[in-house]
C-alpha cells in the first residue's frame, strides 16, 4: 500500500457546517432553466446539479439555440448559485475539531487540499474567515472545473496541485457525490457521516473529525 502523502477534503458539511440553502437553490435554478426554455419535466430537485446543467444544455442545444444564448444561460444559472453560497456566508461556523484535525494532518507532514462544488469566491472568504490558509496546500472549486462533482475532475486537478499521485491520497467528504467522484479518480475515500444525507455507506466511516488522523495512520 502506498504511504498517504495528501488528504482532501470536500467543504460544506466536511470542513464546515454549511448554511447554503440547498433546496431553495435547487428550485430557483431549476425555475430559471425553465423560463430560458428547459422542459420542465426534464429536470427535477433530486438531481445532482452535475446533471441538472447537463440534461439542460441538451434540451437547449435539442432546440438548435445558438451556443452564444446558451453560454449566456449558463452564466446566469451559475449566477444563482454564487448567490446562494454568498449569501449563506452568514453565520458559517467549522465543524466541530475541524482545526485540531487540520493542525494534527499538517504535524504528520501531509498536504491538505479542498475540493468544492461551490464558486471560487465563497471558497476563498471561508479560507481567510478561519484562517485555513495556513493548512490547506491546495484548492479547487466550482469556477476552476468544466464537470462538478461527482466527476472526477476536481479531484484530478486537485492531485496535480498538490504534486501526488491518488495512490497516496485519501478523499473525506460527507456526500455520495464524494464517494462516486473519489471512486472515479480512483482514490481512497473516508465518509464523514452527516445525518442530513442518507444513502447507503461504504468503505471507512467516520462520525467526527477528530478521528480522522488516527484513521490515516492506520491505513498509511
Amino acid at each position: 500500500m502506498s504511504k498517504i502523502r495528501a488528504i482532501i477534503f470536500d467543504l460544506d458539511d466536511t470542513l464546515i457546517h454549511s448554511r447554503i440553502d440547498y433546496v431553495g437553490v435547487k428550485r430557483s435554478l431549476i425555475r430559471f432553466l425553465v423560463d430560458y426554455g428547459v422542459e420542465p419535466h426534464l429536470l427535477n430537485e433530486n438531481m445532482p446539479n452535475l446533471e441538472i446543467f447537463r440534461v439542460a444544455g441538451e434540451s437547449l442545444r435539442n432546440k438548435n439555440l445558438p451556443e452564444e444564448f446558451i453560454r449566456r444561460v449558463f452564466e446566469g444559472a451559475k449566477a444563482i448559485l454564487d448567490s446562494y453560497e454568498l449569501k449563506a456566508l452568514e453565520g458559517v461556523r467549522l465543524m466541530e475539531g475541524a482545526l485540531e484535525t487540520l493542525d494534527a494532518l499538517k504535524r504528520m507532514g501531509l498536504k491538505i487540499g479542498i475540493v468544492t462544488n461551490s464558486c471560487r469566491e465563497y471558497t476563498i472568504r471561508v479560507i481567510e474567515m478561519f484562517s485555513l490558509n495556513k493548512y490547506v496546500d491546495a484548492f479547487i472549486t466550482r469556477d476552476d472545473v468544466n464537470n462538478l462533482k461527482p466527476a472526477p475532475e476536481h479531484l484530478l486537478k486537485a492531485l496535480e496541485a498538490l504534486g501526488v499521485s491518488a495512490h497516496e491520497t485519501v478523499f473525506v467528504g460527507d456526500h455520495w457525490i464524494d464517494a462516486i467522484c473519489a471512486e472515479r479518480a480512483n482514490v481512497k475515500f473516508i465518509l464523514l457521516r452527516n445525518e442530513r444525507w442518507k444513502f447507503k455507506e461504504t468503505g471507512t466511516v467516520i462520525d467526527d473529525l477528530m478521528s480522522l488522523p488516527a484513521v490515516i495512520q492506520s491505513i498509511s
